[in-house]
């Protein structure tokens, strides 16, 4: 099994480990996509989280640069929507970046609430365009919310690369830890948001991110 799943003190843990980049294709996403149903159900908060060295390599880059554009369509669609579930989540999410984050995994960063990251010779980034990827409408609205704003061109058009630290610049992350110290903080951190249970959190972040859900779900098909 890839993703993991457990909860404690109605905090739900998310990991995903692959044995290797994190690759995202069709049988992770089923495992997450199950995590993800059991958080919604049980958990006040959600942290989500990758293995040492690798939080998300992306998408399997076989399909999205294959010979067949709609199977590359759907996985990035499916990839989409769970972005989709993410950024407009009724619970607090937080995401440790433990190493290398790639497109849909820099992605998921971005509609999570709080983004951890550790320090280490690790990449951030979004290679659509270097890869010759074009991008739809709704992988934008996150980034153009989380992103700094001097940074988006770089990042979206220019595929620009950035250690951990330029991606707590860029606003990739909002906090740089040690190496192995993201899951400690990010623990600390979700119990907080978790005492924040009422439905004003849900209704107001809805509110705050309406008018970016709406685009993302037209695009989705959602």
């Amino acid at each position: 099994m890839t993703v993991t799943f457990e909860i404690q003190d109605s905090i739900a843990t998310i990991t995903i480990d692959d044995g290797g980049k994190n690759v995202i294709n069709h049988g992770v996403l089923d495992e997450l996509e199950a995590a993800w149903a059991k958080a919604e159900t049980d958990a006040q908060a959600v942290i989500i989280s990758g293995r040492p060295g690798s939080f998300c390599a992306g998408y399997d880059i076989s399909v999205m640069t294959g010979d067949d554009p709609g199977a590359a369509a759907k996985l990035g669609q499916r990839g989409g929507r769970f972005a989709y579930q993410l950024f407009g989540s009724r619970m607090p999410t937080v995401a440790v970046s433990t190493g290398h984050a790639f497109t849909i995994g820099a992605l998921w960063l971005a509609c999570c609430d709080v983004r951890i990251g550790e320090s280490g010779r690790f990449k951030y980034g979004m290679s659509e365009v270097a890869l010759n990827v074009p991008f739809s409408a709704w992988p934008l609205e996150p980034l153009k919310e989380r992103l700094n704003s001097r940074h988006l061109v770089p990042a979206v058009l220019h595929s620009r690369i950035y250690d951990p630290e330029g991606a707590l610049e860029a606003g990739f992350i909002d906090e740089l830890v040690a190496e192995g110290a993201g899951m400690d903080k990010a623990r600390i951190v979700a119990a907080e948001l978790a005492k924040l249970t009422g439905s004003a959190y849900s209704q107001s972040k809805r509110q705050l991110r309406s008018e970016a859900l709406a685009v993302m779900a037209e695009d989705l098909g959602l």
